[in-house]
């Protein structure tokens, strides 16, 4: 019998998991419920962590298999966003527990990393079309955002080694403001060019997410 179907359709508390931390409250609440054994969450933490190596083997051009404590963190958040990424977009938790008990970590890296790299791309060419469209009399804020902003994130972004990255906005005349991933910042470039081709747009609605590095240069200022 298959990891799938061992998995019943109400065997998962779904307020037991978050979206910020998917792939890591899944296999606590698999385990929970019976699901998971302590073999299957040990054999996935154990792939993490060779997952984790390609990672840092692919950052290093294979010429190093270890780096400093930071970058190792910042890789692995990256793995994590990636993977939770994949997982977050199968139609159950059961599908998801069903892929993180059959298949290799770096498999689940993969699909995600496919999905971050397409956002990436979409960001990158919506940037140069709303710099193209860009209000002629607009704020310091928009300016800013557009210039630097977004210019910055967008050039140190790497969705294998940073996914996970943010951008900080605050663009109060247009109702934009808070920490985005890269699925967030592509909305809100969608928002600018809506704006700049004056068709209507709604507000970007922000939810938390997880806690992670920034780059400070790119954090906007804040009013006192």
């Amino acid at each position: 019998m298959s990891g799938t179907e061992l998995i019943s359709p109400r065997a998962l508390n779904p307020e037991n998991l978050r979206r910020t931390d998917y792939a890591n409250t899944l296999a606590a609440e698999a385990l929970r419920a019976g699901l998971f054994s302590e073999a299957d969450v040990t054999r996935i933490q154990g792939d993490m962590m060779t997952a984790l190596a390609e990672i840092i083997g692919y950052a290093t051009n294979g010429e190093s298999s270890s780096v400093k404590t930071d970058s190792a963190r910042k890789f692995a958040k990256s793995l994590l966003y990636n993977i939770d990424t994949y997982l977050l977009t199968l139609p159950t938790p059961e599908a998801a527990a069903a892929q993180l008990k059959e298949r290799r970590m770096s498999e689940l890296y993969g699909k995600g990393y496919l999905l971050n790299k397409k956002r990436y791309e979409d960001a990158k060419h919506l940037w140069a079309k709303v710099r193209y469209t860009r209000l002629k009399d607009a704020d310091e804020a928009y300016n800013k955002t557009i210039d630097r902003y977004f210019r910055n994130y967008l050039a140190a972004y790497d969705p294998r080694t940073s996914a996970h990255d943010k951008i900080y906005l605050s663009m109060p005349k247009q109702g934009i403001r808070g920490a985005f991933h890269i699925d967030g910042a592509v909305e809100v470039l969608k928002k600018l060019l809506a704006l700049n081709e004056g068709r209507p747009a709604d507000a970007v609605v922000i939810e938390g997410s997880q806690p992670i590095a920034h780059f400070a240069k790119d954090k906007p200022e804040q009013n006192s």
